[in-house]
């Protein structure tokens, strides 16, 4: 495809529908005619609802970054929080205390989650919302559709729960618990916007901020340790440092060394003994002077 026509130059390419919405909008359209038809104001309540089908419908496209042990938002929205705490026990993490990252996404958000990271699916739960709750008002409100899923990369694992209305089926998944996943690829769907927490392993470097806009599938908000972060040294042993090699000193340059300062002090069988005591007095003034040099 030639450049100008990919779809990073070309985002209307991008934007999608799901037949499921599709369908729906057609049905709320036809019930606005019928309603118009016996009351004209009826007719804005009917459309009401095909304009909601088709925003619950909406998806788009993502490019997820070639990054190894990345991690990316999981949908589209707003950074409400990051702090530490205690994961949720639905999520069965191996590490209780961890960091979250709270996401609030609009109805008009696009419907697609993504998997924050490479990696295998370990566990999957699923709550059922009441009808009576259309709207998440708060992420912790009772009578909310959720989900809590934990992914595991290399004994590392992130954890994400989505929440929404509990009025029609806002969530749906279309994974399972064993599957393996790349990263930043659509895994389920949360319709009309909701809330999304994230938690990560506590030692995780994080490049988000509260306030920031994230979009889902594409948007890095941190990077798990991998085993090039460890200290090098962390795993050797006493063996492996008992293997490393001295500074050893050359036998043969030691015994130069020693026949150097030899030299300089003969053995008594090599020296003769004069019989003039003036010479004798004299080579004891030599030996002393070469003794206090």
């Amino acid at each position: 495809m030639p450049e100008d026509l990919d779809s990073k130059s070309t985002p209307w390419m991008n934007v999608g529908m799901d037949w499921e919405g599709v369908a729906a909008a057609l049905g709320a359209l036809l019930v606005a005619l019928l309603l118009g038809a016996l009351w004209s104001p009826l007719f804005w309540i009917g459309f009401a609802g095909v304009v909601i089908a088709l925003m619950a419908a909406r998806w788009s496209h993502r490019t997820p970054p070639d990054l190894a042990n990345g991690i990316v938002a999981p949908c589209d929205g707003v950074v409400v929080s990051v702090g530490r705490t205690d994961a949720p026990s639905e999520l069965r993490l191996s590490e209780s205390s961890t960091t979250r990252i709270r996401i609030a996404s609009s109805p008009s958000a696009t419907n697609k989650v993504y998997t924050p990271i490479a990696g295998s699916v370990e566990s999957l739960i699923f709550e059922a919302g009441e009808n009576t709750v259309p709207l998440a008002a708060r992420a912790d409100d009772d009578g909310l559709a959720r989900a809590f899923l934990t992914f595991e990369s290399r004994g590392q694992q992130v954890g994400v729960r989505l929440a929404s209305g509990g009025f029609g089926p806002r969530i749906d998944l279309a994974t399972e618990a064993g599957d393996i996943v790349r990263l930043g690829r659509p895994f389920g769907t949360r319709r009309l916007g909701g809330w999304c927490d994230v938690f990560v392993p506590k030692e995780v470097g994080l490049l988000v901020w509260p306030g920031q806009t994230l979009v889902g599938g594409e948007t890095v908000m941190g990077r798990l340790k991998s085993q090039g972060d460890t200290d090098l040294f962390d795993g050797m042993t006493e063996e492996d440092a008992d293997d490393e090699p001295e500074l050893q000193v050359d036998d043969d340059s030691r015994v130069e060394a020693e026949d150097e300062d030899d030299d300089e002090y003969p053995s008594p069988e090599d020296m003769e003994t004069p019989d003039d005591p003036a010479v004798i007095l004299a080579r004891l003034r030599e030996a002393s002077r070469r003794h206090d040099d």
